[in-house]
């Protein structure tokens, strides 16, 4: 018998609809919806059920009601967007066993399983705990009325020249308050002044 059977509901891009992955002590598969949960996880005797990011919170309980009722001691897996620590920290506190990136690929997820289940421990993605590691390693920075917008756009995706546009400003203007923004994050890329103004909930 597989020592990790795995139900998957949701949308996980490194599983396809209907494809299972069969693979030494692992067993992974996908179930219609909830509505079949009780029957897939009574059939494989799945002692893991892993969500895609594409469920909100009362699915995601209405999924733990359900297969709590089939098994008690399911262990619960989570996928999330990267900037969404937020519902990472709640989930965690709800009994999540393991909450990861939405994009892991398959052997990723099957090793953060195994380690939950072997070690008995709580499993995080990386980047979520980066994050909340971040957010709670001080005080947000205080940012001038012109570094919030430019850091709205920069959330966006817009360069310099398009927040240029945006704002009606120089391109030399945005280049100076993004150096600002860059300091005041400790941050060396926009990109890691993204993930950090979003720990702090500042983006």
């Amino acid at each position: 018998m597989k020592e990790y059977r795995v139900v998957v509901l949701g949308h996980w891009r490194a599983m396809q609809t209907d494809q299972v992955v069969d693979d030494a002590d692992v067993m992974i598969h996908r179930c219609r919806g909830l509505g079949d949960l009780a029957a897939a996880v009574h059939c494989s005797r799945a002692n893991w059920i892993m969500v895609g990011y594409d469920y909100d919170d009362s699915d995601i309980q209405r999924v733990v009601m359900a297969a709590k009722a089939m098994r008690e001691d399911v262990g619960l897996v989570l996928l999330g967007p990267r900037h969404d620590w937020r519902r990472c920290e709640r989930w965690l506190k709800r009994g999540c066993r393991v909450y990861l990136e939405h994009t892991i690929d398959v052997p990723r997820a099957i090793a953060a399983i195994k380690a939950a289940q072997t070690l008995d421990i709580n499993v995080m993605d990386h980047v979520f705990s980066r994050m909340l590691c971040d957010r709670v390693a001080g005080p947000a920075p205080h940012l001038t009325r012109r570094e919030r917008e430019v850091l709205e756009l920069l959330r966006k995706g817009l360069r310099n020249k398009e927040i240029a546009d945006v704002m009606h400003v120089t391109v030399n203007t945005v280049e100076y308050h993004m150096r600002h923004l860059l300091s005041k994050f400790s941050a060396r890329s926009r990109l890691e002044v993204v993930e950090r103004a979003t720990a702090l909930g500042l983006a």
